[in-house]
């Protein structure tokens, strides 16, 4: 093979692996928003004290649930229900596992269920 078309084959092949290696970042950055729902006017209406269906009103169905007893140091421990949103997971590797995970706590001692707290890792902007 002759000096040129080495150093041309070589270029192409750089240029190739660049193109290649962009369209996966690009990829792996830009996944589709998962509860597109969760905006910042969404998350700034939210209050202590709104019901369990206010919640799933606004966000939709959770994607888990769990019962867990909170408070357990304290004179009186308390039932929480707890609802979790996945909003964007690791696509990397045979285990694939949360990244962000927004999560509201409820008290069950009074029914419905009131909101106590939460948390919000992800939200998206407003959409206008």
């Amino acid at each position: 093979m002759k000096p040129n078309h080495l150093i041309c084959f070589s270029l192409v092949l750089s240029i190739l692996m660049s193109c290649a290696t962009n369209s996966f970042r690009n990829h792996r950055s830009t996944p589709s928003p998962r509860h597109p729902e969760f905006t910042s006017k969404n998350a700034f209406d939210l209050r202590p004290g709104i019901t369990q269906k206010e919640i799933e009103a606004i966000f939709g169905s959770p994607d888990r649930t769990s019962i867990i007893t909170l408070g357990t140091k304290t004179p009186d421990p308390w039932l929480s229900l707890i609802y979790y949103y996945d909003m964007r997971k690791d696509g990397i590797g045979k285990h694939k596992y949360n990244v962000y995970t927004n999560t509201f706590y409820f008290v069950m001692d009074v029914q419905p269920p009131l909101l106590r707290s939460w948390e919000l890792e992800l939200i998206y902007p407003d959409g206008k």
